[in-house]
């Protein structure tokens, strides 16, 4: 599984899905990608992962760049699924994960109803990543049911949570008024929430963050964090790795021979779709509870 940003903790879950559906099977995995955001060493690994010879590769492209080398995989009769994030213009037989204009959907319902339909929003993302913009749009879209809020400015937090801070804190400053925060990735709801907490803000400054990482959960139970859109980021990988192995061992009984009549076996778009977190219901989703 080549992943994107790994050292972010996000990637726990995905990691787990991956690993114990590798147990179940008996089969070797590795989970492997750049430490932050990196299309050209995303690349690099998927070519590193073909010259292996490996039975399959679950990918996560942080951009349709990442196409050329899927499809070359390919063509070398190495089967790709994309996860969590997906490269439509690929070769790729499936894409397992969120639907990202859906999830944004439902992250900009929650933030206008905790505003109660008025004020000054931020949204906090990663500019050039496909599937983060169809969150921002979402987002937008959600956001413009509510006439009294005005979106100022759509932040770009790198990925990074030290760049996550500085970019929420100058929003926080060019915006005195600002009345929320929407993110649509992990790195951002974090930001805001430290950024919010510095300036003495919260509670009068709304976050709706992304994702289930530790941090993330800490400052829901805190009440710094209003809620956060989590992801089913273990099946993800726990499905995508069961897709793998029975198209590579020949388990799939969809026609006699699928690859004579040129048919994908897999469904081309599986969304495991997304949920709320609460301060209601953060203790169940705690990883060290």
């Amino acid at each position: 599984m080549i992943s994107a940003a790994t050292g972010a903790p996000y990637w726990i879950d995905a990691k787990s899905g991956l690993y114990d559906k590798a147990k179940e099977l008996d089969v070797s995995a590795v989970f492997t990608g750049p430490p932050t955001v990196d299309v050209n060493q995303q690349i690099d690994a998927v070519n590193r992962a073909i010259a292996q010879g490996v039975d399959g590769i679950i990918v996560v492209p942080m951009a349709d760049s990442v196409t050329p080398a899927i499809d070359k995989a390919i063509e070398a009769g190495i089967p790709v699924v994309c996860a969590d994030a997906d490269a439509p213009s690929s070769k790729r037989y499936s894409f397992i994960g969120t639907g990202s204009y859906n999830a944004g959907f439902q992250g900009g319902e929650w933030l206008g109803k905790l505003l109660g339909g008025r004020g000054k929003v931020a949204l906090i993302s990663i500019p050039g990543t496909d599937h983060l913009a169809r969150r921002v749009n979402g987002y937008r879209d959600a956001l413009a049911k509510f006439p009294g809020i005005e979106i100022v400015k759509v932040g770009n937090d790198q990925g990074s949570l030290t760049e996550a801070q500085k970019e929420c804190r100058a929003i926080l400053q060019a915006f005195p008024d600002l009345a929320g925060f929407g993110c649509v990735d992990a790195a951002g709801g974090q930001g805001a929430a430290v950024a919010v907490k510095q300036a003495g803000k919260v509670g009068s400054v709304r976050i709706v963050a992304m994702d289930r990482d530790e941090a993330t959960l800490q400052f829901i139970e805190e009440g710094v964090i209003d809620a956060s859109i989590g992801q089913r980021s273990y099946m993800m990988s726990y499905l995508a790795l069961q897709m793998l192995y029975d198209l590579r061992n020949e388990r799939i009984k969809f026609v006699d021979d699928w690859q004579q009549v040129r048919v994908n076996p897999l469904p081309p778009n599986v969304d495991t779709g997304s949920f709320v977190i609460t301060r209601e219901n953060v203790k169940q989703f705690r990883h060290n509870r």
